[in-house]
């Protein structure tokens, strides 16, 4: 009780003022925990800022007193914290990197997650992994062998590299490579947006996408762009007993991750878009129904044949493993029914290509206006032209995507082809990746 005390009480001031005396002395450090703080209050409120700041301070007590006071694991297994962040997609990307690390040697891992419910969806890989909360990352990291926070760069929070180089010499080489070329490989700006803008472009001049760049250096292979997804065989009879397994199905989705409590994404494809592709799909593409998901407050696509929003992630894998396509702007939902083997047709607007397409992928995007991601601190919901409905989504039509699904089709019903030939030609403005 005298220790927890100490901690929490007596610790703690002397710990903010060596904190406040290392953001002095660091600004870029300072400015990017102000910018995170900015982005978590828009997000999700003040309280969930007070919590984190809270964690992140007793973190740093740990940081101080671990050594003298602390105890790790012993139980001839590495234990690794893995704290992955962003929205779906990203943790599906980052799932490959931690399979990876996971055929190095045996190892626990305990993977810290802001949004719980992606977590245990994405890293629900067995026994030796265990899911916790974000907020949890600085208390317990400091009792692992190895903590790792993963965005677009794999930052290496501690190490302890004697157990590492006793039990895996392969993992200590890779970390230590890390550490040794940081400066090279990690964009040094206090601001997020512009981090990621160089990055990019730094991805783009290697050739390197979203799942590459997690390389780092040649640390990390990222050989491929597929993950074990999870799948509870419960969920998978729930739909079953839906009767849609026998039919032809296309899924929808109007809404994007919320990375603010409020506000449209200016990656949204236009609501009355998918509204028009359904009218003329029932004309021309009989019998295939319309199931549109995604979040409990996105709103209704008109013309759908069932609404599934706001249903459980374990169920909305079964319903986008059995689609025959699914209809998207570059999202969460996009990465998962890949993974799960299902095409999809991916509306780009803001998000670069070369970093978030998949190659099985219809992927499309306007021809004159497109990829503005980080040109400024907040273009996720503002068009850096000042446009009200983003002029990248606005110029892929309707009928840009009715042809690119009379075609998926047509690949599936030769009787379809003739159909899916007559409308060869490209619209101006239109570009397929």
């Amino acid at each position: 009780m005298g220790r927890v005390f100490f901690f929490r009480v007596m610790a703690l001031p002397v710990t903010v003022l060596l904190q406040t005396w290392v953001l002095w002395k660091d600004k870029g450090k300072a400015a990017a925990l102000l910018t995170s703080a900015a982005e978590m209050w828009k997000a999700q409120g003040i309280r969930q800022v007070c919590a984190a700041a809270y964690s992140v301070a007793e973190g740093r007590i740990r940081t101080v007193f671990f050594r003298l006071w602390g105890s790790r694991h012993r139980d001839g297994s590495l234990h690794i914290a893995f704290c992955p962040t962003g929205g779906l997609g990203d943790y599906i990307i980052s799932a490959r990197l931690l399979e990876e690390i996971r055929t190095i040697c045996p190892m626990k891992v305990t993977v810290f997650c802001e949004k719980p419910t992606y977590g245990k969806a994405v890293y629900g890989m067995g026994e030796d992994v265990r899911v916790s909360g974000y907020e949890n990352f600085e208390r317990e990291r400091w009792g692992c062998d190895l903590a790792l926070y993963v965005e677009h760069f794999v930052h290496i929070k501690n190490a302890d590299r004697k157990r590492l180089k006793m039990l895996s010499p392969e993992l200590y080489r890779r970390v230590h490579l890390i550490r040794r070329h940081w400066k090279r490989l990690y964009v040094e700006t206090g601001e997020q947006c512009y981090r990621e803008r160089v990055q990019f472009e730094r991805c783009r001049t290697l050739g390197l996408n979203r799942w590459t760049e997690l390389r780092m250096g040649g640390a990390f292979q990222m050989a491929d762009q597929k993950v074990r997804i999870p799948m509870q065989e419960s969920y998978g009879a729930m739909w079953n007993r839906r009767g849609m397994g026998s039919k032809r199905y296309i899924t929808v989705n109007y809404g994007t991750d919320r990375m603010r409590r409020r506000g449209r994404q200016v990656k949204l494809w236009p609501k009355t878009y998918y509204e028009r592709l359904i009218r003329e799909c029932r004309k021309d593409i009989p019998g295939s129904a319309f199931i549109q998901i995604g979040d409990a407050q996105a709103e209704r696509i008109a013309g759908a044949d069932l609404y599934l929003l706001g249903e459980n992630l374990e169920l909305i894998k079964w319903v986008l493993r059995g689609a025959f396509c699914h209809i998207d702007c570059e999202g969460g939902l996009v990465h998962l029914a890949t993974q799960l083997g299902t095409k999809c047709i991916v509306v780009f607007g803001p998000t670069p290509v070369h970093m978030y397409a998949y190659p099985q992928n219809r992927n499309l995007q306007s021809g004159q206006c497109q990829n503005c991601m980080g040109l400024h601190k907040d273009w996720a919901y503002h068009c850096f032209r000042g446009e009200e409905e983003a002029a990248c989504m606005r110029a892929v039509t309707w009928d840009m995507v009715f042809r690119e699904l009379r075609r998926l089709v047509a690949a599936d019903d030769p009787e379809d082809k003739g159909k899916a030939q007559e409308d060869e030609t490209v619209s101006p403005g239109y570009m397929e990746i």
